[in-house]
């Protein structure tokens, strides 16, 4: 509940700046709103929390009843691509907005974590009753304590161990004639944990004893004293914890996110807080495979040795776990908005007079002393908003564009019809760049594939609302496919080309790019000046209708982003693109 009232604060706080960026400058909204109209630019009216709500005069917002703002096209140019969003340059230095480039370093995975010292297990003995009986003194009386092997813990008072004794007694006066008994007295008196020496002395005395010795059986700490002088225990009943601390657990506390990065033999270097002058390492030997409900993390455990005692059980420590090293791109923790499971930045394409921001949607892995690592999304050299990115975001929001809040409807396709149409793609971008290379040969190879990855695909394959969408795109894509196998000449193939192109874009506009960033190109000139459109998996230009002729000849005319279906009616094959 927290975390929605921060978000709700950060988004008010972002779009009362994208406000006062777009939408007014100190004044009085209606005189502004007058010289706007005095200067001939149009002006909108805006809610600045529902951006959809959008009219050409002053009032409320139908929505919550918030006055409507002032919103002048005249402020920032801006593209019909919803993921686009153009600042200028004052705008952008008013919101003190900052960029970087997108660099990859050879760097390993480095983790913070946090934990404690704790007893080794291996190292800790339980001594337990071996017979029941009454504490009748108690040396061991306090935890912490060191004792030393051999070293006396209580006095116990049990009749059982009289009987045994006494047992024992009269079976060795007759050991001679029964043997068996005397064995029997023997052993009972061990499994009472006495020693070959103390069943030795009570033969030799022929004395009971009311009292008998608990002992150390090894030397350490006394790390949990279980019963009190006066207390009667049973057998198997505990008594006495010790533990040496020659060697010591560390145990740290590893996040969910974090636990794809931790192995056993990573190397952990730590500071204990108590001294943090001293520099320790071990080795990872252990990851819980539980989660603790509560805290959401894992156990990551290493055995040290503790050199000087310096290491107690209970001590914090603060540890850095560094993975191997890799060429990996990191960018800052600031570059980042979140969004549930979405990671959002916004890279910078300049244009005269001020800039294009691009919302895109990146994944990211979890964060590092460097900043997050980037699993797919960027390139390195891509330039992306370091500072003010909220302020983008906000003022995006504010012009109607996806936003951190209003982000784009992703496609969904069920497998595995999605796996074999992005396999069908990946054959028509092949037959794309033969044709762009004149390359008749692989073309018509390419051709073959084609058609047989489109029986894979199915005609019938896909439910839903797309069911019927796809039988006719299939139709057309079959008969295409089938006239430029058996074109005979690369002509004639390019001739084919263009409807098989067409029913791609479509198939691909309403279904959304599959897993990557796809280009719609247009080149003017083919067919007498007419034009024609074809699917990139690129930006550069490469014109599979005239190859090495006019290869650079065409434009890229819309961007389609991986999932993101186009539901718009504009008038998409003129839209304004850039010329190569």
């Amino acid at each position: 509940m927290i975390n929605y009232t921060i978000y709700l604060v950060l988004v008010l706080a972002g779009l009362l700046l994208g406000w006062m960026i777009f939408g007014g400058n100190g004044h009085d909204d209606h005189d502004h709103d007058h010289d706007l109209s005095e200067q001939g630019v149009d002006v909108d009216f805006t809610c600045s929390m529902h951006p959809q709500v959008r009219q050409d005069e002053p009032g409320d917002c139908p929505i919550c009843g918030m006055e409507l703002i002032p919103v002048s096209d005249d402020d920032d140019f801006q593209d019909d691509d919803s993921f686009l969003f153009n600042m200028r340059q004052e705008h952008s230095t008013w919101a003190n907005v900052q960029t970087q480039p997108v660099k990859a370093i050879h760097a390993g995975t480095t983790i913070r974590l946090t934990g404690k010292i704790a007893v080794n297990e291996r190292e800790e003995q339980l001594i337990a009753a071996h017979f029941p009986g009454r504490i009748e003194r108690l040396q061991a009386n306090y935890t912490g304590l060191f004792i030393g092997k051999g070293e006396k813990l209580a006095t116990l008072y049990s009749p059982e161990m009289m009987q045994a004794q006494q047992e024992l007694i009269m079976s060795a006066a007759n050991k001679e004639a029964q043997p068996r008994m005397y064995q029997s007295a023997r052993e009972r008196l061990k499994l009472f944990n006495l020693t070959e020496n103390q069943i030795a002395q009570i033969e030799e005395s022929s004395q009971v004893s009311a009292t008998t010795d608990v002992y150390a059986t090894r030397s350490g700490y006394l790390t949990r004293r279980a019963v009190s002088e006066g207390d009667y225990v049973s057998t198997g009943q505990p008594l006495f914890a010790i533990a040496g601390l020659e060697n010591v657990w560390v145990e740290l506390d590893a996040y969910e996110n974090h636990l794809g990065q931790i192995h056993t033999g990573q190397q952990v270097n730590f500071k204990a807080v108590a001294h943090p002058e001293t520099a320790f390492s071990g080795l990872v030997e252990f990851v819980d495979p539980f989660i603790n409900q509560q805290t959401r993390t894992a156990r990551v455990r290493l055995t040290v040795s503790n050199r000087d005692n310096m290491l107690r059980p209970g001590m914090l420590v603060e540890a850095v776990l560094t993975g191997p090293a890799q060429h990996r791109l990191i960018i800052p923790e600031t570059a980042v908005l979140w969004t549930g499971k979405k990671s959002v930045v916004y890279v910078k394409k300049s244009r005269e007079n001020g800039f294009t921001f691009e919302y895109r949607e990146i994944e990211t892995g979890p964060r590092t002393e460097e900043g997050y690592p980037v699993i797919s999304g960027l390139s390195a050299g891509d330039e992306i908003a370091v500072n003010g990115v909220f302020s983008i975001d906000a003022a995006a929001q504010l012009r109607g564009h996806y936003s951190m809040m209003s982000p784009p409807e992703r496609a969904s396709i069920a497998e595995p019809f999605r796996s074999n149409l992005e396999q069908l793609f990946q054959i028509y971008f092949k037959l794309k760049n033969a044709l762009a290379d004149d390359a008749t040969d692989q073309a018509l190879q390419q051709g073959q594939k084609l058609a047989e990855q489109l029986s894979v695909v199915g005609k019938h394959s896909l439910d839903g609302e797309h069911h019927m969408f796809w039988m006719d795109q299939y139709e057309d894509i079959e008969a295409s496919v089938e006239l430029l196998k058996n074109a005979a000449d690369k002509t004639e193939m390019r001739t084919h080309f263009e409807p098989l192109s067409q029913a791609f874009i479509e198939t691909a506009r309403t279904l959304g790019a599959i897993g990557q960033t796809w280009y719609i190109a247009f080149c003017p000139m083919y067919d007498d000046n007419r034009g024609a459109y074809w699917l990139s998996e690129f930006e550069e230009i490469k014109n599979p209708y005239f190859g090495d002729m006019m290869l650079r000849c065409g434009e890229v005319r819309e961007t389609l982003r991986a999932g993101v279906a186009k539901t718009d009616d504009r008038d998409r094959r003129e839209m304004e693109g850039h010329v190569h």
